[in-house]
C-alpha cells in the first residue's frame, strides 16, 4: 500500500513539470530576472528539503559514516551522468532574454538533462515517503515546486526551436514522468532492502545537492541578476523550513 502510494503522490511533482510547460505556452516566456528569481527559489527548495530532509534522516537512521558516502556517491553518480550522457545545460538566457530559432537537437538536449535530473528527483520520494510518509509529502510539494522552472525550460526550448505550442506542452509532460517511475523503483528498492534505506536517503540527497551546485544557483547568477536570485533561494529555504515544521 505505501509503495502505491508513494506513486500515485510522485505525479503530483510531475505534473508540476507540465504546468511549468503550460505557464511558458500560455503566458510567454519570463523575463530573465523573474524567471532567475524562480531559479533561486527551486535551488533554495532542493537544499532545504536535501539537507533538512533526506540527509538529516539518513543520519538519525544510519549515523554519519553511512551518511556522508551516500552523499558522495549520489553527487558521483549525478556526475557521471553529466560527464558521459549527452545532454545540454539548463542555459535559457538564449531563450528568455531574445528569442532566436534554436535547433531541435538542443531542444531535446535540454529535455533529456531535465529528465536526467528528475531520476534522482524521483528516487527520493519513493524512498522518503517509505522511510517517513510525513517526509515523503513535504519531498513532493519540494520537488514539484522544483518542477515549475523545469517545465518552462523545457518548453521555452522547444518553442524556440520552432515547435507549436501543444507540442511544447507535452514535451514539459512528458519530461517529468520519470519522476513517478523512479518513486516506484525507489519504494520497491527500499522495501526489499530496508537496511540500505539510510543510505538510499543520503544518496538522494546528495544527487539534489550536485544539481543545485552545478546547474541551478550557476544559472540563476549568470543574467546580472544575482541579487534576485539569491533572494529567491532564501525564499525557498524558508519556505521549506515552514513546511517541515508545520507538516513534520
Amino acid at each position: 500500500m505505501a509503495i502505491l502510494q508513494a506513486f500515485s503522490l510522485s505525479l503530483i511533482a510531475a505534473f508540476a513539470t507540465g504546468l511549468g510547460g503550460a505557464i511558458a505556452v500560455f503566458l510567454g516566456r519570463p523575463n530573465v530576472r523573474s524567471y532567475d528569481w524562480l531559479l533561486g527559489f527551486a535551488a533554495g527548495v532542493m537544499t532545504a528539503i536535501a539537507t533538512l530532509g533526506l540527509i538529516n534522516e539518513a543520519m538519525t537512521r544510519g549515523g554519519s559514516l553511512v551518511s556522508m558516502l551516500g552523499v558522495a556517491f549520489g553527487a558521483i553518480v549525478l556526475f557521471l551522468f553529466d560527464r558521459f550522457l549527452p545532454h545540454e545545460h539548463l542555459t535559457m538566457h538564449y531563450a528568455v532574454s531574445r528569442p532566436p530559432v534554436i535547433s531541435r537537437r538542443q531542444g531535446l538536449m535540454i529535455f533529456t538533462a531535465m529528465t536526467i535530473h528528475n531520476i534522482p528527483e524521483g528516487f527520493s520520494m519513493g524512498t522518503g515517503y517509505l522511510a517517513d510518509p510525513n517526509l515523503g509529502m513535504i519531498l513532493i510539494i519540494a520537488i514539484a515546486l522544483h518542477n515549475i522552472p523545469e517545465g518552462i525550460a523545457v518548453a521555452v526550448s522547444f518553442r524556440a526551436s520552432g515547435k507549436p505550442d501543444r507540442q511544447c506542452l507535452t514535451w514539459a509532460f512528458v519530461s517529468g514522468l520519470v519522476e513517478p517511475v523512479a518513486a516506484l523503483v525507489g519504494a520497491v528498492f527500499v522495501t526489499l532492502v530496508r537496511p540500505l534505506l539510510p543510505f538510499s536517503l543520503a544518496f538522494a540527497g546528495g544527487a539534489m545537492l550536485y544539481v543545485v551546485s552545478d546547474e541551478l544557483v550557476p544559472e540563476s547568477h549568470a543574467h546580472g541578476n544575482e541579487h534576485e536570485a539569491t533572494a529567491g533561494f532564501i525564499i525557498g529555504f524558508l519556505l521549506l523550513l515552514g513546511l517541515m515544521r508545520v507538516i513534520g
